[in-house]
């Protein structure tokens, strides 16, 4: 043995701190050059060392709890699975799927084959499903998309549909963590875990699942196209001003192609407008106008069945030979809907929706305009969705699978956040899972109910003779919507006016100059 082997000391055991520290550091050098203010102030310095302070809090706690949150969200998600597997594995899943039939079958259509039940040529807004029920009812340019699955039997683009959905609503997850500025490592892993796992438990995304919906697809393709850069300080957002967010220039093709299958994405182009990113709009309103162009192009007369007279027969509730719409169905979660119930009469809901949506859509772009600018901006996108799915008429179960990047994002949130402030986040994350989770069918505590979830467990298909209790359960969705935009909108005025207090205190030479893409996680 050697006199250096002999006589090396052993090296100190690193402690929590140090590599929080260290893991700082890294972000820290990561971290792109800002520019230096002109004057070095009392204020701008005190604000850089909070920053660093921040830093070493949030890594330390990302440290202190990745490994058992890591552990927990795997055997969470395991077991979702398992729960999730069993539902496969019955029979009749694959012929629940009612909506990919209709893909499939509209898919047919286009490529002028004969209706399976009638053995005649059928018009696609003409067309009535066997059961009499779910005429198509989307964009020319869809139907133009399901040509090509129409070749595949309905057993392969079920499983083949179901696999996508989950990659996708993974992938949804963890494009919203790291947009949000949640390091990679074992934390954000396990997050993502534990989100995916509370998400497969929503009724939403199972009925996603269930019905053969592409809500989850679309949701990620949104979320890739239109996500913020992805954060390089941490305990700190991205806003969207570098990176992704607008350094490509095919920024928004893909929601104008989502919009293209489905008319509700469109609610992203104005968003894209308030927060002053034109080109995106732009680029967005091009790709929705081509999937116009290829509608006609493909069914010309069909195209202008829709444009013209269809989807304003939707909209309206207009009766139309294959269809006759219920707006006040039990299953449409959204502001038409539930005026609709309250009033009980659909057409009696027009006049009062058409204000409500209104002030709605200039709440939640107003909300979704100040996150973005305070550097929040995935909130901002989230709010947007969530607007959305208020104002649309018609806003289906499946349609709230948008729950799922909520729920991440508060999770994000709470292992960001500065002090106490984490409860209040996964406090709000709780009361959500507690609104769409649907918990499975225990007989001690919901009796002969079909489960625990709030509504299912009211009389689905009398939606008019609500009353009491069965208001909030029937229309516990909407009321969580509306409820947790109207709290962004009083989160961000009481920003503004705390912001502005504290300016206002300071002396007018050391005031902190506005860095929105470095904005503290704080409450």
């Amino acid at each position: 043995m050697t006199y250096r082997a002999r006589h090396a000391r052993p090296a100190p055991a690193v402690s929590v701190q140090v590599r929080a520290d260290k893991t700082a550091a890294r972000w820290a050098a990561a971290r792109p050059a800002v520019r230096p203010a002109r004057r070095t102030t009392s204020g701008v310095v005190a604000q850089q060392n909070l920053s660093a302070t921040v830093d070493r809090q949030v890594s330390a706690r990302l440290e202190r709890i990745g490994t058992p949150l890591l552990l927990i969200g795997a055997g969470a998600l395991a077991l979702a699975l398992i729960r999730f597997g069993l539902r496969l594995a019955e029979p009749s899943f694959v012929g629940r799927m009612f909506d990919l039939g209709i893909y499939r079958d509209a898919g047919l259509i286009v490529r002028q084959a004969y209706h399976f039940s009638s053995g005649h040529p059928t018009q696609l807004y003409d067309w009535v499903f066997p059961h009499g029920i779910n005429p198509f009812s989307y964009p020319p340019f869809a139907a133009a998309s399901f040509a090509g699955m129409s070749y595949l039997s309905l057993l392969v683009l079920a499983w083949g549909l179901t696999a996508a959905s989950f990659a996708a609503l993974v992938v949804a997850i963890w494009m919203t963590l790291a947009s949000i500025g949640v390091p990679a490592g074992r934390a954000r892993t396990g997050c993502v875990l534990s989100a995916a796992a509370v998400a497969l438990w929503t009724q939403p995304v199972q009925s996603n699942f269930g019905r053969g919906q592409v809500n989850l697809l679309l949701m990620a393709a949104i979320i890739w196209d239109l996500r913020p850069a992805v954060s390089r300080h941490i305990g700190r957002v991205g806003n969207g001003t570098e990176g992704h967010g607008t350094g490509r220039w095919w920024t928004g093709i893909a929601t104008g192609v989502a919009a293209g299958v489905k008319l509700t994405p469109l609610i992203f182009i104005p968003y894209l407008l308030v927060t002053r990113r034109f080109r995106q709009a732009a680029v967005a309103a091009a790709a929705f106008a081509a999937t116009v162009g290829i509608g006609f192009a493909v069914l010309p007369g069909t195209s202008v069945t829709y444009w013209q007279s269809a989807l304003f027969d939707r909209a309206s509730g207009t009766p139309r030979a294959n269809m006759k719409f219920f707006f006040a169905s039990a299953w449409n979660q959204s502001l038409r809907g539930y005026l609709s119930r309250i009033l009980q009469h659909d057409q009696l809901a027009m006049v009062p929706w058409l204000i409500a949506a209104a002030l709605t859509v200039v709440t939640g772009l107003l909300c979704a305009a100040w996150l973005y600018r305070d550097g929040y901006a995935m909130l901002g996108l989230l709010t947007c969705a969530l607007t959305g799915l208020l104002i649309s008429p018609v806003s289906w179960l499946h349609h709230w699978v948008w729950v799922a990047p909520w729920l991440a994002a508060l999770g994000a949130m709470a292992l960001l956040s500065r002090a106490s402030s984490w409860r209040i986040w996964l406090f709000t994350a709780g009361l959500i899972a507690l609104a769409f989770v649907n918990w499975p069918s225990l007989p001690v505590l919901t009796g002969t109910k079909h489960g625990m979830n709030l509504v299912t467990d009211v009389p689905m298909r009398q939606p008019l003779s609500w009353h009491g209790n069965e208001l909030i359960a029937g229309n516990i969705y909407f009321i969580a919507g509306a409820a947790g935009l109207l709290a962004l909108f009083g989160w961000g005025v009481t920003r503004a006016l705390l912001a502005g207090q504290t300016i206002a205190a300071m002396p007018e030479h050391s005031a902190p100059q506005r860095n929105p893409a470095s904005v503290e996680i704080m409450l």
